[in-house]
């Protein structure tokens, strides 16, 4: 990448971001070979190579909702916001 130093001259420079790469962690090879979907629960299954289910865990589900409000025309000085969610 190069900065523009002057109108005619271009000078290299070390991108930010360069100093903050770190190798990836170790990768874990995971217990199944296979994934289906379960038409009841609409969820996914997973399979190990002999087809027995792998418990994958249990995760949390959420939503959110967000309103912004103002009580002016020009919506500058009384802008207001909301914001709710549910975790299960």
């Amino acid at each position: 990448m190069a900065a523009n130093t002057t109108r005619n001259q271009l000078v290299p420079v070390r991108p930010w971001g360069i100093g903050r790469l770190a190798p990836y962690p170790t990768t874990v090879k995971q217990p199944f070979t296979t994934v289906t979907i379960d038409p009841t629960t609409q969820t996914g299954v997973f399979y190990d190579h002999l087809r027995q289910v792998v418990e994958m865990g249990k995760h949390g589900t959420s939503s959110a909702t967000a309103t912004s409000t103002s009580t002016n025309l020009d919506s500058q000085p009384d802008q207001g916001h909301d914001q709710d969610s549910q975790q299960d």
